[in-house]
Formats: structure tokens, C-alpha cells, sequence
């Protein structure tokens, strides 16, 4: 998306984060599919805390946001 990679269940609002901030990143991810993400709400299931991160091309991940 304009230039990065978005990975995962990804909070919109990181996404738009991410294209206003322009950090020098490949791209945002949150690994799994936590109950709670976007397209994870399950019926009967409490949300899942989570963090969104950040990689580079050195392999770097840094933690970008986290949700509870």
C-alpha cells in the first residue's frame, strides 16, 4: 500500500498511522489472528491483546502500537 507492506490483521487506523508518519520501514504487521483484530471478532470470545509492528530491511521488528 503507497510503498509499504501491510501484514495480517492490521487496525485501519494504523495503516492511515503509518501513511501519514512515513517511518523508514518495509512495513506493519500483527502475526496470528487474535481475537479482537479486525476480521476477528468472534461470538463468544474476549479480544486478545496485540501489537501492531514495524520491520525494516535489516530485519528489525519494533513494536508500532498495542491493543488490549
Amino acid at each position: 500500500m503507497d510503498g509499504y507492506v501491510v501484514e495480517g490483521h492490521v487496525p485501519i487506523a494504523e495503516i492511515e498511522r503509518l501513511l501519514q508518519e512515513r517511518p523508514d520501514v518495509i512495513g506493519i504487521a500483527v502475526a496470528g489472528m487474535p481475537a479482537g483484530a479486525p476480521g476477528m471478532d468472534i461470538e463468544g470470545f474476549d479480544s486478545e491483546s496485540f501489537d501492531v509492528v514495524t520491520f525494516d530491511k535489516e530485519g528489525t521488528i519494533q513494536i508500532y502500537s498495542s491493543y488490549q
